[in-house]
């Protein structure tokens, strides 16, 4: 038996170094795959955005005209759609917590929380 610390790292000293290292190791890997779960999660809700954005203005352009070709106003047409997006974005903000935040936040704790599982 060893009959003070000092003498325990003397002879445990390689050992010791090679624990620290191991772990040092360790907590970069699991920083960079977290990083990388949390990157490619960031790109995929950024592509996804970009999609909805495109979708949404096409079928605003598209109400547009048919409402323009039903009155025979373009001013009419354009000024409707317009207002179906004011009324999108006030359903938005009022809603933005429940619809936006609160899932987002979920998805996030569940990857992180995944991650960790699966070690």
């Amino acid at each position: 038996m060893y009959t003070d610390f000092s003498e325990f790292l003397k002879k445990n000293k390689t050992l010791l170094k090679e624990y620290i290292e191991v772990r040092l190791e360790l907590f970069r890997l699991q920083g960079a795959k977290l990083l990388s779960k949390s990157l490619s999660l960031f790109i995929w809700i950024t592509i996804v955005l970009f999609l909805v954005f495109f979708i949404l203005l096409f079928l605003g352009v598209l109400f547009a005209l048919w409402i323009a070709e039903i009155s025979n106003s373009h001013i009419i047409g354009f000024a409707s759609a317009a207002g179906v997006f004011v009324l999108l974005l006030g359903i938005v903000i009022i809603f933005r917590k429940k619809m936006f935040q609160e899932p987002v936040s979920r998805l996030i704790i569940r990857e992180t929380l995944d991650q960790e599982d699966e070690e």
